[in-house]
């Protein structure tokens, strides 16, 4: 049925069924191989996913701190092979918005090649014994959640299973917006990226009910996620490149300059989206989708 909801009737059922296929999808991923890197981030984007649909029917859902931390214990059990790499990713980033900056370029390429070979020291290849292991620990974390997904337990009825998870994660957003707005700190940036992800998971479910409508708006929040993502990949950065002073020729404070920059240039654009995005109050926003819930055929 893929990741949304297409009827009104059967919502436990639509949930399992959500829930199961992605699980399936995930150790059908890790069975068939491919390139390591690849299947780590499909298999971590799932656990994203999944973890987003627990939000939505957290309230209802007397299991949600149970299965949350089997998913989230799953995706960070890979965590390591992805950070490295995404940090050296984002430098190369970095080093391409200062080239194209309309003022003199700040980041020399001396010190620039610098950096990225001490970046690279931390993305040493995994051999294919270590990568078996990783995906076979995944593995037996995800299967006893398969087993129990048939099993799940949720409260209510129809939209009144999913409109308080919706409204409760929608709130969230907007209470994580303005402490960013307030504090400007990178870990009040990165709560707000969370919450605005499960708030872009959450209308991807619903996105079936009102497509014309909702699909720009899902856009938009993918959008926002990604500038907000961009920041906290800075924000690592950042503090990686805190740790190279002394082990790197050249001045690292102008490279941290530069992101601090393009840190700034995100923030901006990410609040100008943000406000857009959450200018309805949690309980219209709640309102309106209840609304939206009733244009899906009552059973298929």
């Amino acid at each position: 049925m893929g990741f949304s909801f297409n009827q009104q009737g059967k919502v436990v059922e639509q949930v399992r069924q959500i829930a199961g296929e992605q699980v399936s999808k995930a150790l059908e991923d890790v069975s068939t191989g491919g390139e390591f890197g690849d299947t780590v981030h499909r298999l971590r984007r799932r656990c994203k996913k999944l973890r987003g649909l627990l939000r939505l029917i957290e309230p209802r859902f007397d299991d949600f701190k149970k299965e949350n931390a089997a998913f989230r214990e799953a995706a960070d059990s890979l965590a390591g092979t992805r950070d490295a790499a995404v940090m050296l990713q984002t430098f190369d980033a970095l080093v391409r918005f200062d080239s194209a900056s309309d003022a003199a370029r700040q980041i020399e390429q001396e010190l620039a090649d610098a950096v990225r070979a001490e970046l690279e020291t931390g993305v040493a290849a995994i051999g294919k014994a270590e990568q078996r292991r990783l995906l076979d620990r995944f593995s037996e974390l995800m299967t006893p959640v398969a087993e129990r997904i048939p099993n799940w337990s949720i409260d209510g009825a129809g939209f009144g299973c999913l409109g308080p998870g919706l409204q409760s994660t929608y709130r969230l957003l907007r209470v994580g917006m303005a402490a960013a707005v307030d504090e400007q700190t990178a870990d009040a940036f990165h709560e707000w990226r969370k919450d605005t992800k499960y708030h872009w998971h959450h209308v991807s479910l619903l996105e079936t009910t009102a497509p014309e409508l909702l699909q720009g708006y899902a856009a938009l929040l993918d959008q926002l996620g990604e500038l907000l993502g961009d920041h906290h990949n800075l924000a690592v950065l950042d503090a990686a490149l805190a740790g190279m002073k002394g082990r790197v020729d050249g001045d690292i404070g102008i490279v941290r300059g530069v992101a601090a920059e393009r840190q700034s240039m995100l923030a901006v654009r990410a609040f100008g989206l943000g406000r857009q995005l959450a200018a309805e109050k949690p309980r219209a926003l709640r309102r309106r989708f209840a609304q939206y819930w009733h244009l899906l055929p009552l059973e298929k």
